[in-house]
């Protein structure tokens, strides 16, 4: 976080840096510039004052008279005291040279037909450098006159040292390097190393730039291959060159020092930025971590600790935290009660399956000890009416059942036959399979002796509460055949008997009137269906 809010800053600073750099590089070659036009200036009123001598000179009657002797002396005393001397010369010889002693015979110096057409052409010129065998070369500057009416040359002679002066009265730094060259591109003067430079030529790079513009700045080498920032400006009236080169290692440094104080300034403020932002980000991390640890420990089950936190996002989520930890104990409380009724059920469940089995084992017993086809019929009907019972706890989820619905499930097949008489009233699941087994005795005796057993017979069932304890519930028998009591007691009995006694808690009494069969159950204590365990 810290860098992202220093990146900015820094690359604002980068390109600031960039474009005062550039600047500063600007600045500088604006002033080489103006230091090479000073230079051209200061060259030109050195070939300036040659020019003046050769235009006073080149009206002089003398010259045109062909008075030699005379003009001798008058170019003399014009050149006392100068650095040049005067020449007067045709195309294969020199007629005057005052740098010789008076009366000396001057050399025979042909000169090439190139080099005179451009001398005679009627303009004064400033020659390229003249290179002399046995003797340093020379500069001239020319001007054609007529002697007796044939045309010669008059010139203003001087030595590359004379504006190798130049170059030292400008008090350029030792480390730069400024030139003068022809227009061949030939060096003239030199600041550094002159005798040595002399007559060589540009570097390749200079030349290329000197062709394409009169002035410049271009990045070149000098001849003794120091890498520069190189300006140059180009003579229009003379085509001589002069050039300005400074090291680029040395102006990379001036520029640099010049934005010290701002980089310096920007590196302190970034760093103190870069500071902040780390302060600020320490407590933003330290409550991080702390997050990983709540989640952690969320993770595993353990208890939540949250510190305190004075950012708002942090604690908002330390209260999000907080609350799926809630969620979650909340959800294993739940988890925890609902095993703990699964197994309440299971057991249950085995306690109920361990009852049924008892009961079908005696049905088993009791109904197959007759043998026959009429012993397995008893006991399918008996297991019958117990799954029946069965079927109707299920549907209720073994919360219990109703007893009319009982009563009615029970007696289905007899339904034409059967009338119900009694109040809505919920029995627990031992009750309510108790009973089903005890009326499918009764209308199982009822059908083969009783009053099922013809059309014509009824059954009524009615049922009431005697207070909160007490169930009563008579089964009257009518129209069917004469009825008498039993010599001796079936399974029927016995198992309604051991049902009332075991599940019920409660007893019968039998009536065996002629006219039909009536059976009083008595329940004290109370069928109503518990509630479910938790």
């Amino acid at each position: 976080m810290a860098l992202t809010l220093a990146a900015p800053a820094i690359l604002l600073m980068g390109a600031l840096v960039a474009m005062q750099y550039t600047e500063g590089q600007r600045r500088f070659a604006t002033q080489l510039t103006a230091m090479t036009r000073a230079l051209s200036l200061a060259t030109d009123r050195q070939i300036g004052q040659g020019q003046s001598v050769l235009q006073a000179l080149a009206v002089s009657p003398a010259l045109a008279e062909g008075d030699l002797k005379t003009f001798e002396k008058q170019a003399r005393e014009a050149v006392e005291g100068r650095e040049g001397w005067i020449v007067l010369m045709s195309r294969d010889r020199q007629w005057i040279n005052t740098r010789l002693p008076p009366g000396a015979l001057p050399p025979i110096a042909p000169v090439t037909p190139a080099s005179w057409r451009e001398m005679t052409t009627g303009k004064s010129n400033v020659s390229n450098l003249i290179p002399r065998h046995g003797a340093g070369p020379i500069v001239g500057v020319n001007v054609p006159v007529l002697v007796q009416g044939e045309v010669r040359v008059l010139g203003y002679m001087q030595q590359p040292a004379a504006f190798h002066a130049l170059m030292t009265a400008q008090a350029f730094p030792n480390t730069w390097t400024a030139s003068i060259v022809d227009r061949n591109a030939a060096l003239v003067a030199r600041s550094r190393d002159q005798e040595k430079m002399l007559g060589k030529h540009a570097s390749p790079d200079m030349q290329a730039a000197i062709a394409r513009a009169y002035d410049g700045v271009v990045k070149t080498h000098t001849l003794d291959k120091v890498q520069t920032l190189s300006a140059f400006s180009r003579s229009p009236t003379y085509g001589w060159t002069f050039i300005v080169g400074v090291p680029r290692a040395e102006l990379n440094r001036a520029v640099l020092t010049s934005l010290g104080p701002a980089v310096a300034g920007s590196v302190l403020m970034i760093a103190l930025g870069v500071a902040a932002a780390f302060g600020f980000s320490r407590p933003i991390s330290r409550d991080v971590r702390g997050l990983v640890a709540e989640a952690e420990a969320l993770a595993a089950g353990r208890p939540l600790d949250p510190a305190p936190s004075h950012l708002q996002e942090i604690a908002e989520v330390r209260g999000s935290l907080q609350a799926a930890a809630d969620i979650l104990q909340a959800r294993d409380d739940e988890a925890r009660k609902a095993a703990e009724r699964q197994q309440l059920m299971i057991n249950e469940l085995n306690h109920r399956v361990k009852n049924t089995l008892v009961v079908v084992q005696s049905l088993a017993r009791h109904s197959l000890r007759e043998g026959g086809d009429r012993g397995l019929v008893q006991f399918n009907d008996r297991i019958h009416a117990l799954a029946t019972a069965h079927d109707l706890l299920t549907r209720r989820n073994w919360e219990g059942a109703d007893l009319g619905e009982l009563l009615a499930e029970a007696l289905e097949p007899y339904e034409t036959q059967v009338a119900l008489d009694g109040p809505s009233l919920p029995l627990a699941p031992n009750a309510a399979v108790a009973l089903a087994m005890i009326f499918h005795e009764l209308a199982t005796n009822a059908s083969k002796y009783g009053a099922l057993s013809t059309e014509a017979g009824r059954v009524t069932v009615d049922w009431s509460l005697e207070g909160r304890t007490r169930l009563s519930i008579v089964w009257r028998e009518r129209g069917g055949p004469p009825v008498s009591p039993p010599k001796r007691s079936g399974f029927g009995s016995r198992l309604i008997a051991a049902s009332l006694k075991g599940d019920l808690a409660g007893s019968t009494a039998f009536d065996y009137a002629p006219e039909g069969l009536t059976c009083t159950l008595t329940i004290l204590a109370a069928p109503r269906a518990a509630p479910p365990a938790e």
